[in-house]
């Protein structure tokens, strides 16, 4: 019986700590809204309009990557997610790998987020950035506020997510229904392509962008 009891109080633990699927969802749409949504378009306006058309491509290959991802999942039921899966098909080499550069391009794209977080933050706080000794202080403050906010588990950052993502949902909900006020056609012909450039370097100009927002897909 205390066996018994055991084992089910590990697995309440450790269904405590999982995220739900709206936590999981949450988290996604946090991700990609955050860092591609609100830092992005004023780096693809300097493309014009036709950088649209690289969000169309790009969703349809991250898709694909999420379908990929879900069947690897259904064939190997280990934990470690993508590492885990490289490992099966090229051993600890491939493991090491794939977590050493997953891990490698999240520092870098979190240190960019913090900065930018940062300058958007110093409007109402200017000290943050003041001084560039006062931004990479602010900088390093923010990721470690974060980091420690995810110590409590992925359960406890499903939650924080489920109430920030409103920050994010109501100013992009909003301006993408009453812009439809402000709308002009002639202004959105005039900047489809401003520079004049061809339809692969106008993806090529872009691609990247949409891609990064993607990243949290």
């Amino acid at each position: 019986m205390k066996d018994e009891w055991r084992g089910n109080s590990e697995v309440a633990m450790q269904t405590e700590k999982k995220m739900t699927l709206v936590q999981l969802t949450v988290i996604v749409a946090v991700n990609m809204m955050g860092s591609g949504i609100i830092m992005l378009p004023a780096n693809m306006a300097k493309v014009g309009a036709i950088s649209l058309l690289s969000w169309g491509v790009t969703a349809v290959g991250s898709m694909a990557l999420a379908y990929g991802f879900a069947q690897a999942g259904l064939f190997n039921q280990r934990p470690g997610g993508l590492s885990a899966y490289a490992e099966e098909a090229h051993g600890k080499a491939g493991f090491f790998m794939t977590f050493y550069l997953y891990f490698f391009s999240l520092a870098i794209g979190n240190v960019a987020i913090a900065i930018s977080a940062v300058g958007y933050l110093s409007t109402f706080f200017p000290r943050m950035s003041v001084t560039p000794i006062a931004t990479c202080l602010s900088v390093i403050g923010l990721l470690w506020l974060t980091t420690v906010a995810n110590f409590g588990g992925p359960s406890v950052t499903g939650k924080i997510g489920s109430v920030t993502v409103w920050g994010v949902i109501l100013p992009v909900g909003l301006l993408s229904i009453i812009g439809w006020f402000w709308f002009s056609g002639h202004t959105f012909t005039a900047a489809w392509n401003p520079q004049g450039i061809s339809l692969g370097k106008g993806f090529g100009s872009s691609i990247a962008l949409t891609l990064w927002a993607f990243l949290g897909m």
